[in-house]
């Protein structure tokens, strides 16, 4: 049988494209999960392979034989790291994605699938409200988030080399900010846990307390839900095509004041959140993902609405799974 490995398989979204790799991919196909750690939800769902990317030995853990897809999904992120540790991001980003990509040439697989962050594009949101995959990187040199662009991008580029050199299936992916339902609910700033603005919104929503509408209530974000990722991962590891790089999104702009009501009314109970509006506050991010290319190339087409996707989250919460 062939086999498909996930690296990342205990991370955010590592559950939930295992999860959706098994109701797809059926009795024809293995889903393996690669990790450092064990995820116990993960864990009821496929074997998975503890293994540190970085250690040479660790790799004669993994299949050697029928492996079709290798799909990469690790990666540190600023927003989960505590304090500022650079070293991680050329060790995991650089060295250790090399080392994944080098693996998946050694068992002949088909392919390889990359994720990585859209940090280096983000800015541009501030002069063009769609950002499109073959924009030029736009990113500050100074900050805690500049390694971590850099590292991803040189990923990015060698895997590039990976393609041309031995001729492997190779494709990338652009991902912007993913929304999911996990346990935690934090992410760093500067290196200092706090919560995420869109789970202190969810929370004021569900106790009915007065929510804060910031800046321009009228700028859009592009709302990507766990689960239509899941579904272009899935196209790209099937389509019959060389390689490619590709946004990650839906195409479609949310304002602020439809993320804050849709919230308010997908989560909150009989008492709904008065709302105030702020417009001395700083202003949230603005941007759309273009995804014509993915669109075209991998027949893709967003399943969940933004509404759609939060009553998901709610379900999930419930659930508690992840």
């Amino acid at each position: 049988m062939k086999k498909i490995l996930i690296f990342g398989a205990s991370g955010n979204m590592g559950g939930y494209l295992v999860e959706y790799f098994l109701q797809h991919c059926g009795n024809d196909y293995e889903i393996i999960g690669v990790d450092i750690t064990e995820h116990p939800t993960v864990k009821k769902m496929v074997n998975i392979i503890t293994m540190d990317i970085n250690n040479d030995e660790d790799y004669s853990k993994l299949p050697t034989e029928d492996v079709y897809a290798v799909i990469d999904m690790i990666g540190p992120m600023p927003a989960r790291m505590i304090g500022y540790k650079p070293i991680v991001y050329v060790n995991t980003n650089v060295l250790g994605s090399f080392k994944i990509f080098e693996y998946a040439v050694r068992v002949g697989a088909d392919r390889i699938l990359y994720a990585k962050s859209f940090i280096d594009i983000v800015k541009r949101g501030e002069q063009q409200l769609y950002l499109h995959v073959d924009d030029e990187p736009l990113f500050d040199y100074d900050n805690y988030h500049s390694v971590y662009a850099v590292t991803q991008n040189t990923a990015k580029d060698l895997l590039r080399c990976i393609h041309e050199f031995y001729g492997i299936k190779t494709f990338t992916f652009r991902l912007p900010h993913i929304y999911l339902w996990n346990g935690d609910g934090t992410y760093s700033v500067k290196g200092v846990p706090q919560k995420m603005m869109h789970r202190i919104l969810i929370d004021k929503a569900t106790a009915g307390e007065t929510i804060e509408v910031w800046g321009d209530p009228t700028r859009q974000k592009d709302m990507v839900y766990v689960k239509d990722l899941c579904q272009i991962f899935y196209k790209a590891t099937f389509v019959d095509r060389e390689t490619g790089f590709y946004n990650v999104g839906t195409g479609i702009g949310t304002t602020l004041l439809e993320q804050i009501e849709g919230m308010r009314d997908v989560f909150g109970g009989e008492k709904k959140s008065e709302l105030v509006f702020c417009p001395d506050k700083p202003n949230a991010p603005q941007y759309i993902m273009d995804i014509k290319e993915t669109v075209r190339d991998l027949g893709y087409k967003p399943e969940y609405s933004y509404i759609e996707m939060l009553e998901d989250m709610k379900k999930e919460r419930d659930l508690g799974r992840f």
